[in-house]
């Protein structure tokens, strides 16, 4: 069983006790320690702004991403030509997800948004997470294949299922290892690039015009670099789908608790609200601009819970990092958690105070504020995300006054991505 190290005290963690409160235990750690310790032989803890940008710029240097639990099948990896068709090298399809790009789908999202809105049961202690998937899985499908949606709206849920469910135990096992979960997985995403595939070619074969949408870009961006469109894009786009309603699903739930425990908020956001068209369809950029309350709220959320709390990077060269020297095959944890509440970098760190982000200097401006990383890595839905959480929390706002049915109506859960596990909030109409 993998064991960590107690910080300052030599005591042995099993895996299950770093289990159990691991933001304690980093916070803890660093508390003691400073910017960087090390909790396990070969595994170390950057926090402070300077140690985690570096981390995070010199990632596809020095430092390499874990493979995540999607990894592509062997015989696709070997297919791929370096700097052909990974996301970080198609340039169309990461226009697609810069701001300009996402602006084409600002109608699509604020429709999604409203409908989720008029859905939401009155009255009752309502589970926000399944509704906020479904929704942010159709947004999703919308970005990712356009006039196609339709085939392949939820089409991940099953695949999405499985990695909510990994158990704990299984992510300490080398990866060799064939565990049941690991071969559901392994037949789900199959199951899924094999339903992408099929519309991709139908598409081809249909010769219709490129539209919108990142399986277009992909499409395009094969083309140009001479290679066929195929399975390597068919398999991306499965883990882009659930990534595209793994991170916001869990943004929006902890929005929507800010939102029941902060009134005063609430009133602002829904008025600011009101001068939104009531047809989603017809809400652009520009009326997104000014909802200016509702993208503080937003920030300063995700600066006090970025579901991307806990980022690790493995070290391929040896390098130093902050005069520490470090070599190939060790391991370095860097958390937007940590950084985001250190008093060093923002006032008041640990006190939910949007009206930071309408000041002239904002917490932004420090580098101490990373919910979507930063470096060659940088996430690169974090423009879809903003403006799916802003109309989201706008349209929510605008329908209804949230109360929670106790003072803690969730249970955290730190793995993989923070989580308010289980939230249930109650929905009064207004007016």
């Amino acid at each position: 069983m993998n064991r960590h190290l107690a910080p300052g005290s030599g005591e042995i963690l099993s895996a299950s006790e770093y289990e159990a409160d691991r933001i304690g235990f980093l916070t803890q750690g660093t508390t003691r320690h400073g910017d960087f310790w090390e909790f396990a032989p070969h595994i170390y803890v950057a926090a402070g702004p300077e140690l985690t940008r570096e981390v995070f710029r010199r990632t596809g240097a020095q430092f390499s991403p874990s493979r995540g639990a999607f990894p592509l099948p062997r015989g696709v990896r070997r297919a791929l030509t370096p700097g052909t068709l990974l996301p970080e090298s198609l340039n169309a399809a990461r226009r697609c997800f810069r701001h300009s790009g996402t602006t084409e789908h600002t109608a699509m999202v604020a429709a999604e948004s409203a409908a989720l809105a008029r859905d939401w049961p009155c009255g009752e202690t309502e589970e926000v997470m399944p509704r906020l998937k479904r929704t942010f899985s159709r947004i999703g499908a919308g970005f990712c294949f356009g006039a196609d949606a339709g085939a392949l709206t939820h089409a991940e849920a099953a695949l999405a299922r499985t990695r909510d469910n990994i158990p704990a135990s299984t992510l300490y096992l080398p990866r060799w290892v064939p565990t049941v979960t690991r071969l559901r997985m392994r037949r789900r995403i199959n199951a899924l690039a094999g339903r992408i595939g099929a519309v991709m070619e139908r598409r081809l074969a249909q010769g219709r015009a490129m539209g919108p949408d990142l399986l277009s870009a992909m499409v395009q961006a094969s083309s140009d670099h001479g290679t066929p469109p195929g399975a390597p894009i068919a398999y991306l786009l499965s883990t882009i789908l659930v990534a595209s309603q793994e991170m916001p699903t869990r943004a929006g739930a902890w929005l929507l608790l800010n939102l029941a425990r902060h009134p005063q908020w609430a009133e602002h956001i829904a008025a600011e609200a009101d001068a939104l068209p009531l047809d989603g369809y017809r809400v652009d950029a520009g009326h997104v601009a000014r909802l200016r309350t509702a993208d503080a709220f937003v920030r300063e959320t995700l600066r006090l819970y970025p579901p991307n709390w806990l980022t690790s990077r493995i070290v391929v060269q040896p390098t130093d990092l902050g005069g520490h020297r470090l070599v190939p095959g060790d391991r370095i944890l860097v958390s937007p958690y940590l950084l985001h509440r250190d008093e060093r970098h923002h006032d008041r760190a640990d006190t939910f105070a949007p009206e930071r982000w309408l000041e002239v200097s904002s917490p932004g401006t420090t580098g101490a504020y990373l919910p979507f990383g930063a470096g060659p890595r940088l996430c690169p839905g974090a423009s879809l995300a903003s403006l799916e959480l802003v109309l989201v929390l706008a349209m929510t706002a605008r329908a209804h006054r949230l109360s929670c049915p106790e003072p803690r109506p969730y249970r955290l859960d730190t793995n993989g991505a923070l989580t308010p596990a289980g939230l249930r909030l109650v929905f009064h109409p207004r007016g």
